[in-house]
């Protein structure tokens, strides 16, 4: 194994560092690996193949300025597609865009799991394949060589679409070095990116209680005229349902206890966006306007350059012009950072220190973690047996 260089490179401070994966993707001695810490992020690397060249200091977007840029023409839309729709997190834009894409020859690059639920970037070229990039995912995505693979088809005359988070997109354009003419960027309205590690976590614990293997997960899933839920598939049929906001993922994830540390003071929290869309659902609309397209699920695009303005012309989307304060009133993630909370640290010491019922049952509540099996005191039986086990396994 490589030793890492107590004389390295100046890259992004830690409490900075996004994890874009940018540096290690762009190193021409591939000098710098991603590896995860203790709260099971990734940061960089710097191995003793590096002959200081300085180009992952000169990539980083963490040490960079960004171009400023006017504000968003901002739109409600839904897709004209019911079916793709129904399977999107709110209104379909993203699918409508990236189906247009993928029906014009294109290559699309997004989030998807896969069969472990391990949440990276991947690009499809085909429609068959677009529900695996459909849906929020509420787990930092590993890049992986995913820049290199858009830079792959850029050259050979692919057009590229691309999502992810704004601090991902700003990763691949300096990665990129410039801003390509056949590449379509979009970024998503994002409060924080949660840990890996403790994702990782929770689906070996869900397959513990089950007793079978988590066969699909859907973070925010689309129920007509209620919130939007936490579902998680089974092996033989067996499946958890519950209000993302009541379960336990969900309400960890909301108190912002395992967020990425940069997350908490994130500088893409604002209308200056560096794609050229941006994606969310439409929050903070009135309660009269449209309600049974409200029902149905209205997606948030701002229009950020001439180039998303173009392709917005050309996309099946039903579409109606808002206001930005309208866009801004119930979406974060154009106005402020998520705030640290005061717990944060003394959940990632008990994270990495003690076994994870142990963290479940001094940071999440027993009631709602039930998947089926609280009833009759059956929750608490779980809990012994599951510390028993850990013992086990130690020994």
């Amino acid at each position: 194994m490589a030793m890492i260089n107590s004389a390295s490179p100046h890259l992004a401070p830690r409490e900075h560092c996004t994890g874009c994966g940018a540096c290690a993707s762009g190193c021409p001695r591939g000098a710098i690996r991603m590896s995860a810490d203790r709260e099971g992020f990734l940061y960089p690397e710097i191995t003793d193949a590096c002959v200081f060249c300085g180009h992952c200091t000169h990539i980083c977007p963490s040490l960079k300025h960004r171009e400023l840029r006017p504000d968003p023409t901002v739109f409600a839309v839904w897709s004209e597609d019911d079916a793709l729709r129904q399977q999107s997190t709110s209104g379909g834009a993203f699918a409508a865009i990236a189906s247009f894409i993928l029906e014009s020859g294109g290559v699309v690059f997004g989030a998807a799991m896969d069969s472990d639920m391990r949440v990276a970037h991947t690009a499809i070229q085909h429609k068959d394949d677009l529900p695996r990039l459909m849906g929020v995912k509420l787990v930092q995505s590993d890049m992986g060589e995913c820049f290199q693979q858009v830079r792959y088809y850029l050259d050979r005359g692919r057009f590229v679409f691309f999502t992810g988070t704004p601090c991902q997109v700003d990763g691949l354009y300096k990665y990129l070095g410039e801003y390509p003419e056949l590449l379509l960027t979009a970024d998503i309205l994002c409060n924080g990116v949660p840990s890996p590690g403790v994702w990782c976590k929770m689906v070996d614990a869900m397959r513990y209680i089950k007793q079978r293997r988590v066969k699909a997960v859907q973070f925010c899933k689309k129920v007509i005229g209620s919130e939007s839920r936490f579902v998680v598939e089974f092996d033989g049929g067996r499946q958890y349902d519950a209000p993302l906001l009541k379960s336990d993922y969900g309400r960890g994830l909301f108190r912002g206890l395992f967020l990425r540390p940069a997350c908490y003071h994130c500088t893409y929290c604002n209308t200056k966006r560096v794609a050229d869309l941006t994606i969310g659902s439409f929050r903070g609309l009135p309660p009269d306007y449209k309600q049974e397209q409200q029902k149905l699920g209205i997606s948030m695009l701002l229009i950020n350059t001439v180039k998303g303005a173009h392709i917005l012309d050309l996309v099946p989307l039903h579409r109606e012009k808002r206001t930005l304060e309208e866009a801004k009133k119930d979406n974060p993630a154009l106005s402020r950072a998520t705030s640290v909370p005061q717990e944060r640290a003394a959940f990632f010491d008990a994270f990495v220190s003690q076994p994870f019922h142990k963290v479940y049952q001094r940071f999440f509540a027993i009631s709602d973690w039930s998947y089926g099996v609280a009833n009759g005191g059956k929750i608490r039986k779980f809990l012994c047996k599951f510390k028993s086990a850990s013992k086990e396994n130690k020994s």
